[in-house]
């Protein structure tokens, strides 16, 4: 017979292991304030050590990297 949607409910929540959960507030700070150092460096001129030209994406991807390991890992 058929399962009840309730019962394939329950299987695809038991079969699923990866959960995504809202990061903490100390890393969302620390992506969101690189992420803000790379934008005042790039449109108002702000002179930041170990910003320039080059390095503007890495930092922007180095925001996003934390603020994605964040909510993937339980930890941070």
């Amino acid at each position: 017979m058929a399962k009840s949607h309730v019962e394939t409910h329950q299987i695809m929540e038991t079969s699923s292991n990866m959960a995504l959960k809202a990061p903490g507030l100390l890393t969302f700070l620390l992506s969101f304030i690189v992420m803000m150092a790379v934008l005042f460096a790039k449109f108002f001129g702000a002179k930041i050590p170990f910003l320039n030209e080059n390095t503007e994406f890495a930092g922007l991807l180095v925001a996003y990297v934390v603020l994605a390991m964040g909510c993937l890992l339980r930890s941070l």
